[in-house]
């Protein structure tokens, strides 16, 4: 179970103060950002953030890593429906591996440091950002090293597409993918492709794929795709509650230091999901019968999330 906590503040002329926790059961992140959606009149926003992330997978992975650092961007509107953004960022990160580590875990223990630019390109075509009905959003991002230990590329590609059969029957679907490639090394254990955990239900986050020894090691190319469809004539009454049936599959290629670890076999689920509107923010449970999986993969069935927003 994981849990997060949203608070935004607007100090006046449209700032945007806003402070995000969460909290799972293997890391903690904390993120604290300012936007001024307008800075001096000119139609770009100006953002900064600072953020600070444990991850302690020295149980489970052999590794722990502490990443401080902040940015600053500004987004703009360049045309029609299509929107970017650019950030600068720094960041400091401390890896740390305990003595059942792979060899390729320990020889990255260190201190790194690294100044990054990323871009990010987003056609918005949806009828609304929150709960949408029709219409489609295509994002591509990509973050490059401007100064870094470990000169790592990473590429995400999103895609999601919304129909309207009625006013309450809504169909959709998500692709998602990303790949991070070193230029000059092996990528950072912490850097590498994982499925984020809303993008593969039934299975635990991080504890599918390519795995060295005990450890879930990743990939250099991650993929996923959610289909959704909303049920309407059932809790039909409620109109804060969304009831969906859900089809996930994921899957996680390539590892670049050892390429016998390879894992091509797509994991998939289906199942149902529960989102609940309260006044504090959503609340989502899901239930997930896995359908394709591997022996060395760690399932789950329930899932609960908690969504907090003041």
């Amino acid at each position: 179970m994981s849990a997060g906590i949203t608070e935004n503040n607007y100090l006046g002329r449209g700032i945007k103060l806003s402070t995000n926790l969460t909290v799972a059961e293997e890391e903690i992140k904390g993120k604290f950002s300012v936007v001024n959606p307008n800075f001096n009149n000119s139609d770009r926003s100006l953002n900064t953030t600072l953020e600070s992330s444990t991850s302690d997978f020295l149980s489970t992975g052999g590794f722990k890593t502490s990443r401080t650092g902040f940015s600053i961007g500004t987004g703009f509107k360049q045309y029609q429906d299509l929107y970017v953004n650019f950030d600068v960022s720094t960041y400091y990160e401390k890896l740390d591996t305990s003595s059942t580590a792979s060899a390729y875990k320990k020889r990255q223990e260190g201190d790194y440091f690294e100044n990054l630019f990323n871009y990010q390109l987003t056609l918005n075509k949806l009828d609304q950002n929150f709960q949408p009905t029709e219409g489609h959003r295509v994002s591509f991002k990509q973050v490059l090293p401007i100064y870094s230990d470990d000169l790592s590329i990473e590429n995400t590609f999103n895609l999601a597409q919304y129909y309207s059969l009625t006013d309450n029957l809504i169909l959709s679907g998500k692709f998602f993918f990303r790949a991070v490639n070193s230029i000059d090394d092996d990528v950072r254990v912490s850097r590498r492709v994982y499925i984020p955990s809303s993008k593969l239900r039934g299975f635990e986050s991080g504890k599918f794929g390519p795995k060295d020894g005990d450890e879930y090691v990743g990939g250099n190319f991650g993929s996923a795709i959610n289909l959704n469809t909303t049920l309407p004539k059932i809790l039909s009454g409620y109109e804060n509650v969304d009831l969906n049936l859900f089809f996930d599959a994921a899957t996680l290629r390539e590892v670049d230091y050892d390429s016998s670890l390879e894992s091509t076999k797509i994991r998939s689920s289906t199942g149902i999901a529960v989102n609940i509107f309260t006044i504090i923010g959503p609340l989502s449970f899901s239930y997930a019968i896995p359908i394709s999986s591997e022996p060395s993969d760690r399932t789950e069935k329930f899932r609960f999330r908690i969504g907090t927003s003041f």
